[in-house]
């Protein structure tokens, strides 16, 4: 079975000099040309083609071309959040941090958002669908920490059909927000 070649690389001792004698290096290039072969046949990479790419096979130690792999084709090709959708549309409405990255919810009348479950470093968005005018919206992290943004407390929009986007970040002390707003 080929393996990559490990710990029996040539010496060079008798090809680092112009007064070196090639004849005495004959076993050091044998070496090179077993090791070469060695990671040419570690390698399937027979005819690939554009977006290939190269995964692990443990059933017999190579890796070989492939046109997917299921964990890289999750990771790379494919990445999407996954979306909470909260069905509460007013009152006290918790925003789990653990539930997913991105919560939507459509606002019907005056709303305490509350972001739980949040740790260092993590950041939440909230999408609110505004369906009243006039509505408002406190934004805590605790139920009584008021969520830091720039300028204070924001207002939501204040037009029915319109939609603001809050971001939420912990940074381990404060949680810090931001909204977008009037996205219609």
């Amino acid at each position: 079975m080929t393996t990559w070649p490990a710990s029996n690389k040539a010496s060079t001792a008798n090809l680092d000099s112009g007064s070196d004698k090639p004849r005495l290096a004959r076993a050091d290039i044998k070496d090179n040309v077993d090791n070469v072969n060695d990671i040419i046949d570690f390698f399937d990479g027979a005819s690939p083609a554009d977006g290939d790419i190269f995964v692990y096979n443990s059933s017999n130690a190579r890796f070989e071309k492939n046109t997917s792999n299921s964990k890289f084709t999750k990771l790379v090709q494919t990445p999407k959040e996954t979306i909470n959708a909260i069905s509460a549309n007013s009152g006290s409405v918790n925003v789990d941090a653990t539930a997913a990255p991105v919560h939507t919810m459509t606002l019907t009348d005056n709303t305490t958002y509350t972001f739980t479950n949040m740790t260092a470093g993590t950041s939440v968005l909230l999408i609110i669908k505004i369906n009243a005018a006039d509505k408002t919206a406190t934004f805590t992290s605790d139920g009584s920490t008021l969520v830091k943004f720039p300028g204070g407390a924001p207002t939501l929009t204040t037009t029915s059909g319109n939609i603001d986007i809050v971001q939420v970040f912990f940074d381990g002390t404060d949680f810090i927000g931001n909204i977008t707003q009037r996205i219609s």
